[in-house]
């Protein structure tokens, strides 16, 4: 598998990711045993170092060069060009140079300007991490709709990587459902995305034998609520249109019922159609509708059928 190739890599994370030894001896400063054995397995295959031969720094914030040239490290991603690419506004001269060119060349969406000084967000790191896995091959993902709390503080070409890298076990929200796309991301928690995509390329690449079976995701979706819009035809009639966005294009939208209320509702009773659980659909944010008439005078409400 292609990814392989990174875990044997000696590149390591420059600047504050770079250190002196190869040993891989736990480091002191690195407490709890899952992140010991997190952390001492990718050390072991050169795709991290610590600041120091004993100090790892967990907590420290990874800046956007680091971030790079650990996805670059992590899926062995080559700079097959010796030039470097007009599409990133770097100087050649920079240590992260290679890394952005090799990651621009396998698709990446490397910010034009890579700010030596940025910190890392969780936003971008995340879609990058994606689209470094999307680079290993194609895997089958569950299609499940999970509920985040912040959601709307995501920008939309980040949202599909969100769901995508959820529904693979490979990130996870906080205790409040909440993703932080706009914190920065320390060095402990990008090594726990990175060892946690690794593994899922492992049990799910190319000779890998488990897949994971899409499951019926009706429980997320009930937290969609429509977007409810009205339009008058005539006198008699009115046309109710509702929207929502799902996290792909296999969902769509449908109307079961109609309940006229004497307080002057029309309940429109919905349902989430679900996708072919036979097929594979991109992750990419798709707005469904559907539309009902009811009488004029009424208002439309919008509620999940069987609710």
């Amino acid at each position: 598998m292609k990814h392989k190739k990174g875990l044997a890599a000696t590149l390591a994370l420059c600047v504050s990711l770079t250190a002196g030894g190869a040993s891989v001896f736990a480091f002191t400063d690195v407490k709890d045993e899952g992140q010991k054995s997190v952390v001492d397995s990718l050390k072991s295959k050169g795709i991290v170092n610590g600041v120091t031969a004993d100090l790892f720094r967990p907590d420290l914030a990874l800046s956007e060069p680091q971030g790079v040239q650990l996805i670059v490290n992590a899926f062995g991603l080559k700079n097959e060009f010796a030039e470097a690419s007009a599409q990133n506004k770097i100087s050649p001269d920079t240590w992260y140079a290679d890394a952005v060119q090799a990651a621009t060349q396998n698709g990446l969406s490397i910010p034009v300007e890579v700010n030596p000084q940025g910190k890392m967000t969780r936003e971008l790191f995340v879609i990058l991490l994606n689209e470094g896995i999307n680079t290993t091959g194609n895997y089958p993902v569950i299609m499940k709709y999970n509920l985040v709390k912040d959601e709307n503080k995501i920008g939309k070409d980040a949202i599909s990587a969100v769901q995508n890298l959820l529904n693979m076990n490979i990130i996870e929200l906080d205790k409040d459902g909440n993703f932080r796309p706009d914190q920065s991301l320390t060095r402990m928690e990008a090594a726990s995305m990175i060892f946690n995509a690794l593994e899922f390329v492992d049990k799910h690449g190319n000779g890998g034998s488990a897949e994971p079976t899409p499951t019926n995701p009706g429980e997320g979706q009930q937290a969609i609520v429509p977007e409810v819009t009205m339009t008058k035809v005539d006198d008699k009639t009115t046309k109710v249109k509702l929207s929502a966005e799902m996290p792909h294009p296999g969902y769509g939208l449908k109307i079961d019922d109609v309940k006229l209320e004497k307080d002057g509702r029309a309940i429109v009773l919905y349902s989430i159609i679900q996708p072919d659980p036979d097929m594979m659909y991109p992750m990419v944010i798709t707005n469904v509708t559907a539309e009902t008439d009811i009488p004029t005078g009424y208002t439309a409400e919008a509620q999940p059928s069987g609710k």
